[in-house]
């Protein structure tokens, strides 16, 4: 990866190229990042202990590499020395990059990544633009997110992966706790609400992940596609928060509400069979225990629990044995249309064997 990111790197310089030197171009950008250094390291929780120089080298090398790479997957960049580009041509390493990229201890801070693309894309005379797109956008590209509205730029590319997963998704804070006042604190599992005659819906396509509704019976979920990025990008999400330690709306979708849904295989190939979950991991049983897992060591304070109206509906629907009797009835004598014939025919010798009772009394009291 050191290789290719130099690599990367010279042709990033090159974009300034014939204008100047690539010698020059490299000066000009080591003193634009300097003047970054400052803001930049503010950025971090912990010092950091790389000097001037080396921290400056850091951010150049691995910077001009996301803004090459961004470039290139816009096809608006190419190799100068050859077509063949392995981290384009290998979809692994493509999987494996874009993985990194939004890896909480990977992250630069985004205005110097800004920074970079507008040192490259800007003119000596500042009068032109190379490409007519901003980094953020170009951002918003490379990780298949909706162009939203970002009133300042985000704080890092996972800060952007994170705000385009949840935004516009946030129900309004009703201020009460996940089992305060009452409101239950668990949820059934997606079998045992089958059994109480729960139905369960994949939502429309392009519904917000995190808005799951119960209405008429029916609970619908969005779908959740499940790979190998799945879980890394869900756990440095909602590091992410518990970093800030300000909402934790996803850590209340995955950790709870998913984790209380799913706990075993069963859970899995319902939801599965439903559309809610694309498993492309292959085995339901490792869907069910990466999702079992992604709650521990997670701290939730409750205090902004979207779900809480959800979680009443549901216990309270699940918790109304009628529901529990008429789901059973419906499942032993209604689920095939030979339990129906069986059901209609057994209903009938019972009237039959009535009317004849009946009858039978009728006459005894005649005579």
């Amino acid at each position: 990866m050191e290789n290719h990111k130099f690599h990367y790197l010279q042709q990033f310089l090159n974009h300034k190229r014939p204008s100047t030197t690539l010698q020059d171009c490299a000066k000009a950008c080591v003193r634009m990042l300097k003047g970054c250094e400052e803001k930049a390291r503010e950025c971090y929780a912990d010092d950091i202990k790389l000097k001037s120089d080396e921290f400056v080298e850091m951010m150049m090398l691995d910077g001009c590499f996301i803004v090459e790479l961004f470039l290139r997957d816009c096809k608006l960049s190419e190799l100068a020395d050859s077509q063949y580009d392995p981290l384009f041509d290998q979809t692994y390493l493509r999987n494996m990059i874009r993985e990194d990229l939004v890896l909480l201890e990977n992250q630069l801070p985004f205005f110097v990544l800004d920074a970079l693309f507008n040192f490259i894309n800007n003119t000596t005379s500042h009068s032109q633009k190379l490409w007519e797109i901003s980094f953020l956008n170009l951002a918003l590209k490379y990780f298949d997110c909706n162009e939203e509205d970002f009133p300042t730029l985000p704080n890092h590319l996972l800060d952007l992966k994170y705000t385009t997963t949840i935004k516009s998704q946030i129900r309004a804070n009703d201020g009460e706790s996940l089992g305060g006042d009452g409101a239950p604190r668990t949820l059934p599992t997606a079998t045992q609400l089958r059994e109480a005659g729960v139905k369960f819906k994949a939502a429309p396509p392009g519904t917000h992940l995190l808005d799951i509704k119960f209405q008429n019976k029916t609970l619908e979920i969005p779908t959740i596609q499940v790979e190998d990025q799945t879980e890394p990008l869900f756990r440095n999400m909602i590091a992410y928060e518990q970093c800030y330690g300000e909402t934790f709306h996803m850590a209340n979708y995955f950790s709870v509400v998913i984790d209380d849904l799913i706990s075993s295989p069963s859970d899995v190939a319902l939801l599965k069979r439903k559309g809610i979950i694309t498993n492309w991991l292959g085995d339901d049983e490792e869907v069910s225990n990466m999702v079992n897992k992604m709650g521990k060591n997670v701290y939730l304070t409750g205090e902004d629990f979207q779900y809480k109206d959800l979680y009443k509906q549901l216990n309270d629907h699940y918790n109304t044995p009628w529901h529990r009797r008429k789901a059973k009835l419906k499942h032993d004598y209604f689920n095939s249309p030979w339990s129906l014939i069986a059901f209609l025919a057994a209903f009938a010798v019972l009237i039959c064997t009535f009317i004849q009772t009946v009858c039978s009394i009728v006459q005894t009291v005649k005579r």
